[in-house]
Parts: structure tokens; sequence; C-alpha cells
């Protein structure tokens, strides 16, 4: 039998076609009471602990882990490699709701919602300048993976023109011109809103800085939805404070939490999230589907086929 050890609290149902696969033996335990000890034998692990990662790093058996999340730049990646581990994650199981609460921001801005809201606090009932819209603006996506493939299906939804950036320019639905990383800087002020979907890798650290901030259209907005490290945090209150930019709309920053005493709180063009956009209540099933696909395909083929992470890459 193959030992399959949960630290996802699966639903009965869950439990039930995990356990309807021939061969597989589940174990299911809270992150908060797992040790060691039961990673004994365990071939294929769901989702990650800090806790188990001495132990996981001696493991002679445990052959695969699936993450739930998308992001893997906080498990032992070097390690894992060395070991000959297989390494998949859950990219794809948020792309929904994080392609809609991007779209959110995109909204609030042309129809200055970021300020109206802050009037409704102080009951101020008060006509904002510059009333826009979405509809034929353009759109710049960096990072276009699952995330940024369903930005760009509700942007181009909305009438919007969309530009993608990243490694490949194979072509991709819904992206209307698609160029490699290295164009990024020789576009970007042609576009009304930067949206930054980028895997926290060594490559992309600091990527946004204040070079490509000044070389936006201080017409433009700059939208955050991937890794906090990825943004030059002082460069980007330098080039809101000094209108380089028309506001930004952020999930994610460096350091998180955001700390009280940041200049970003007091923006009105600033819209500031806590990482939520990765939540939603439909998450779990999602990246269960995926696990679940690949279960099967390891028990029946002795690999996995999907979401697979390149450790030269990180994603």
């Amino acid at each position: 039998m193959m030992k399959v050890l949960s630290l996802v609290n699966l639903t009965k149902k869950q439990t039930e076609k995990i356990q309807s696969i021939s061969g597989v033996d589940l174990k299911v335990i809270s992150p908060k009471k797992v040790t060691a000890q039961d990673l004994d034998g365990v071939e294929v692990l769901y989702d990650w602990s800090n806790a188990l990662k001495d132990a996981v790093l001696k493991s002679n058996t445990l052959n695969w882990i699936q993450v739930v999340r998308a992001g893997v730049d906080a498990l032992p990646l070097r390690e894992l490699n060395e070991k000959g581990v297989i390494l998949t994650n859950g990219s794809g199981a948020n792309a929904i709701n994080i392609a809609e609460q991007t779209l959110a921001y995109m909204l609030m801005f042309v129809r200055r919602m970021n300020y109206t809201a802050r009037r409704q606090d102080a009951r101020e009932w008060k006509h904002e300048e510059g009333y826009d819209e979405v509809y034929n603006k353009t759109v710049m996506i960096v990072g276009v993976g699952h995330i940024g493939k369903m930005v760009a299906q509700y942007a181009k939804a909305l009438g919007m023109k969309t530009i993608g950036v990243r490694r490949s320019d194979k072509p991709v639905e819904n992206i209307d011109e698609m160029i490699p990383m290295e164009d990024m800087k020789k576009r970007i002020n042609e576009v009304h809103f930067v949206v930054n979907a980028l895997p926290g890798t060594d490559d992309t650290v600091g990527l946004f800085n204040q070079e490509v901030f000044q070389l936006m259209s201080k017409k433009a907005y700059y939208i955050n939805v991937g890794r906090g490290k990825t943004t030059n945090m002082d460069d980007l209150v330098t080039a809101l404070q000094n209108g380089e930019i028309a506001g930004a709309g952020l999930d994610v920053t460096t350091p998180e939490p955001l700390p009280s005493t940041s200049p970003l709180w007091d923006m009105e063009n600033v819209i500031i999230t806590p990482h939520d956009a990765g939540d939603s209540v439909h998450y779990g099933e999602r990246a269960f589907k995926i696990f679940k696909r690949n279960l099967k395909s390891y028990v029946e083929n002795g690999e996995v086929v999907e979401n697979v992470v390149n450790y030269s890459t990180g994603y």
C-alpha cells in the first residue's frame, strides 16, 4: 500500500475519493498536530508544514509533495531537488478569484471608488473628478500563468487591450500581444494598467523598481497580486509621492503585514488588501481536484502530470 499523508483537513467526500484509488493508504493529520513520526513510510505528502522540514529531508520514502498554494518559495527547494523529490503546486486553483480581485482594483480606480469609499466613512457626499472606463484601455500582464490568463480573459470581456509579458513569447488566448521579459521596459509606457502576477524567484526580486516606475505613464496604475518581494517598496512609495504613476493596488507587500507606519496607508490613490486575493470558499475543492488527478496518475503510471514545479525556475 502506498502511504499518503494529508495535512489538509479533507471532507468526508474528498476522503472517500482518495480511498477509492486502489493501493492508497490515506492518513489525515492537522499541520498543528503533525510530528516527524507521522512521516514514517510516507511516499506522498499533501501540503507542506515547516514542522516537517527536517523529517522530509531525512526521509527515505517520500517521493512526491503536492502543496495547496501556487507559491513554493517558502520550501527548501534546493534540498528537495537534490533528494529528487517531485514537487507540484496548486497553481490555477485561485486564478478565478485573484483575477476577479485584479479587475476590482482596475474598476475602482477608473470609477474613483478608492476615493468615494473613503468619503463614505466621513459621511461625505462628493463627486470626484476624472471618472473613466476600462473600456479600450491597455493592460500589461507581467507573468502570464494561470492567473495572468484569467485576468486577460476578463479584460478582453470588458473591451480592453492586453499585452502579456513572460519568458516565452508563444501566443496565448486573450493576449493581443505577447512580448518577452527583456522588452517590458520598452513598452511599459504604452499601458494604463500594469498587473504583476509574477512568482517569487531570484530573477524577479525587486524587478519593479525606480527605473520601471519612471518609465510608466503618469496616468498608469500598478497592481501587484504576485509576490511582495518582486517590488522595491521604497521605490514604489517614491513614485507615488512624486506622481510618477497614478496609483497602486497592492495585495502583497514587503514586509507582511504592511507596517502601520508605512505612508502607503494614507495615500488615497492606493488600495491595500491583506494578501487575500487568493482566498475563496471554492479554493480548497479546486486544489483538491488537482491533487486527486495527480495522485491517480501517480498510482497508475508512476508520474504526476499537472503543475510540476521546475526547480531551476522556482515555479
